[in-house]
């Protein structure tokens, strides 16, 4: 995938909610000797290709042990596509409704209600200005499309829970909506409880002064766009742009952890954990940087000095005590057969739980091949399974809980 900025050369996504006009993305098929051929409009998904992307994994979204897609894109949101086992895909977007519409940066997947099956949360912008429009009933006339979509748009962050029939935005959902601008996401068990949580890096430009640019995007930039080349509204952009010399956009907002609490949702506590960063975030990984049991934070931070920008790494260690219990995979290839695509499931008593091995899901970042499960009060863990995607399977009969296993195909 790929990502084409806005306002260069005076072009700007059009429709700003649903825009296929960025630079091409590309499904390419390796021959087993390092040849590529693009297969992107036999595989079915050249209808969207054009897409601004920030984000993608390929994943079994269905269980079915094939690998689907899926695509988060800015200007308008995510993009599901099942895969039919042979390589061809089918788009099942439509599936999700009005929710699948977000200016879309990253994502996290993982069971995050604790039923066994895969979810899915997306990151975007939950905008205060938009919100103050839409009650204000402010808009132009003119552009009833842009009107009706401003709220799906600024809405915020999106989970999306697995079922028997495909995804579906979770009833909570306002609980971990409004992080601000979100940019990466990492989803893990910091506190050792038995389910995942969410870190979210926010912010996106902070400067001397609080004023924020985000009223001129919604009251005029997003009316501008031609989605082509126009001197015109270029020297138009780097007139309004000029302001984010010294104010701000969507600047000086904090990052988010969202604690997850079961049965009831999510609650905010970055503040009282010491994470709730006012600086201007980027990309995340959570891992077990020390490997002593419990994931820890890299964090990546945009900062203006001068004229030019440089990026700082925030490595935070996670201290939390408690007495939950955890076990670890670590996977490693061998034979050809590559951990990205495996699967990885451990049962313990009624419980069972999940998490696949991807890439392309924190924004700019790379999970390692190591997959972390809290168990909570949780003693023993009867199986440990690797399905790695080429149908072949690793098994491992009551593995020890608090420490690291080695997995690798036979």
């Amino acid at each position: 995938m790929q990502y084409k900025l806005p306002y260069i050369e005076g072009q700007f996504p059009a429709p700003y909610y649903n825009a296929n006009d960025g630079f091409p993305s590309c499904l390419l098929l390796n021959d087993g000797r390092g040849n590529f051929t693009d297969a992107t409009e036999s595989a079915g998904l050249a209808g969207k290709r054009f897409r601004r992307s920030y984000s993608g994994s390929l994943v079994d979204l269905d269980g079915d042990g094939d690998l689907d897609l899926m695509n988060v894109s800015d200007f308008s949101g995510l993009d599901l596509y099942l895969n039919d086992g042979k390589g061809h895909f089918t788009d099942i977007t439509a599936t999700l409704g009005e929710d699948r519409f977000s200016f879309g940066m990253s994502h996290a997947l993982g069971d995050f209600n604790g039923d066994g099956r895969l979810d899915l949360y997306m990151t975007g912008m939950g905008s205060t200005t938009a919100r103050r429009l839409e009650t204000m009933k402010a808009g132009r006339k003119d552009f009833a499309g842009h009107q009706a979509h401003r709220m799906k748009m600024g809405y915020g962050n999106r989970l999306f829970l697995g079922g028997k029939n495909g995804f579906a935005q979770a009833p909570y959902n306002h609980q971990v909506a409004r992080a601000g601008w979100s940019w990466g996401v990492t989803g893990a068990d910091f506190d050792l409880d038995g389910d995942r949580d969410l870190f979210i890096a926010n912010g996106h430009i902070s400067r001397e002064s609080a004023k924020d640019y985000c009223t001129t995007f919604w009251r005029h930039d997003i009316y501008s766009g031609n989605s082509k080349r126009d001197c015109v509204l270029s020297n138009v952009f780097k007139g309004t742009l000029n302001e984010l010399k010294h104010n701000s956009w969507n600047g000086f907002e904090h990052n988010v952890f969202y604690l997850n609490l079961p049965g009831e949702g999510f609650v905010n506590v970055a503040f009282l954990l010491g994470v709730s960063h006012e600086f201007d975030s980027r990309g995340v990984v959570g891992a077990d940087f020390d490997a002593d049991g419990r994931p820890d934070l890299l964090v990546t931070e945009v900062r203006r000095l001068k004229s030019s920008e440089r990026e700082f790494l925030h490595l935070i260690k996670n201290n939390w005590e408690t007495s939950g219990n955890w076990i670890g995979i670590r996977l490693r290839g061998r034979h050809g057969i590559s951990p990205l695509g495996a699967m990885v499931k451990i049962k313990t008593g009624d419980k069972t739980f999940i998490h696949p091995v991807i890439t392309g899901d924190s924004l700019w970042s790379q999970h390692p091949a190591i997959i972390h499960f809290g168990l909570g009060d949780l003693k023993a863990v009867e199986t440990l399974e690797i399905n790695w995607g080429n149908g072949k399977t690793t098994r491992i009969e009551n593995p020890k809980v608090n420490q690291y296993h080695l997995a690798q195909p036979k």
